[in-house]
């Protein structure tokens, strides 16, 4: 991976894009509670993560390829915790 400066720009960008959904995910599982989550958002964001991850693929672009996949796995995770928890 070559790490010039427009790719820090783009580890950087891609980290906070990809984390912020962690903070949902960790108030879903303190409060046991989805219900004020929307799914067809999270499904949005996991389709286009998913085509951006495609994208990079591509592109041989290694920032857009990590955080995409990241950014994807977090929706999965939220998505799955929102269905699990209307579940219950």
């Amino acid at each position: 991976m070559h790490a010039d400066g427009i790719e820090g720009i783009g580890l950087v960008a891609g980290f906070l894009g990809a984390f912020a959904y962690l903070p949902q995910a960790l108030k879903i599982i303190r409060d046991r509670d989805a219900s004020g989550v929307s799914a067809l958002t999270y499904v949005m964001v996991l389709a286009a993560a998913s085509l951006w991850f495609s994208y990079g693929l591509l592109r041989a672009a290694p920032s857009i390829i990590l955080w995409n996949a990241v950014a994807a796995t977090m929706a999965g995770v939220v998505l799955v915790l929102k269905f699990r928890q209307s579940k219950v």
